[in-house]
């Protein structure tokens, strides 16, 4: 182990400054074990990101200690290297931790995992490429592991950034708050690079994990390591049939709803036909406003996992 140099990236306000803590106790059970840790931390995602990217290539593997948010940062800093991403999850929703099975809450018994992948053959997981794809849109581009949220999730996500109550408690008071004024949105939607299509929908969310909002398993069949994206679209739901919806989902109970739809997709452009102006979130972060592009990169991130961490397998997309 002694030739092993690991980056730790803790998030220093995720959790109201819990992961900073758990940060140090991860770092000194490293060193325990024989493995160089260098402290990657910063007061900002940028200077945090900078700092790795300038020791990346000494690297074996990154260690972060966050939610989400921490855990798509990394996917950013170590995708298409052969540097491996190790996760401690001390955010708020650690719903991809959630989706890999790792502990919430045990600092140790995560790093025992993270060590015993080390000697374990690598796990690669695709990633979710994020683009902006307006006639004037910005260069911007972002990685997401888990999902990509473009509907009435993503006006959930916003609003419950907002809140400091516990993430599952503010998921659904935040969707309590956003319902009485929605309505569906009106999409244009591009698929594998086909012609344009209208779709008017509730919820239209890309996934990969298939896991948000504090555990609702929007895409139950959903698996990391398959080179595909899941599209997830509710179509034809009022309001109070979309307040009985949210309780299935997290039992994954909803698959069989007509108003249900999932397809496996490679790259989907996601835009609005008229309205008002949607901005995408990923992995519990906002991003660009639509329209914007997500794409699958095929085994974009070195994982220390369990190889049995990237999920189910499929058994028969519904088109």
């Amino acid at each position: 182990m002694s030739r092993l140099r690991v980056g730790l990236l803790s998030n220093p306000t995720a959790a109201l400054g819990t992961a900073h803590r758990v940060g140090r106790q991860v770092a000194h059970l490293l060193r325990l074990a024989g493995v160089s840790v260098v402290d990657l931390s910063g007061p900002s995602a940028s200077v945090a990101r900078a700092r790795a990217v300038e020791v990346r290539d000494t690297l074996t593997a990154l260690v972060v200690v966050g939610g989400d948010g921490t855990v798509s940062l990394g996917a950013e800093i170590v995708a298409g290297t052969p540097v491996r991403l190790g996760i401690v999850p001390a955010g708020c929703g650690n719903d991809f931790a959630r989706s890999l099975g790792l502990p919430d809450n045990d600092p140790e018994e995560a790093t025992r995992i993270l060590l015993h992948a080390l000697s374990r053959p690598v796990v690669s997981i695709d990633a979710i490429e994020l683009t902006a794809a307006g006639e004037i849109a910005p260069a911007q581009r972002s990685l997401a592991l888990g999902n990509v949220n473009l509907g009435f999730d993503a006006l959930v996500n916003a609003r419950a950034n907002t809140s400091s109550r516990a993430h599952t408690v503010r998921y659904t008071a935040a969707v309590l708050r956003e319902l009485p004024a929605f309505k569906p949105f009106p999409y244009w939607i591009s698929i594998d690079g086909g012609e344009p299509a209208d779709l008017d929908a509730t919820l239209l969310t890309v996934c990969n994990s298939g896991t948000f909002g504090g555990g609702m398993r929007i895409a139950p069949g959903a698996r990391l390591d398959d080179g595909m994206l899941d599209l997830v679209t509710v179509s034809g739901l009022g309001r109070a049939q979309l307040l009985r919806f949210f309780p299935r989902v997290f039992r994954g109970a909803h698959t069989d709803l007509e108003e249900f739809e999932v397809r496996s997709v490679r790259t989907v452009t996601v835009g609005l036909r008229h309205g008002r102006a949607l901005r995408a979130y990923s992995d519990g972060e906002p991003r660009s406003l639509l329209p914007v592009t997500a794409a699958v990169l095929p085994g974009a991130v070195r994982l220390l996992a369990d190889p049995a961490a990237a999920g189910p397998r499929k058994t028969g997309d519904r088109l």
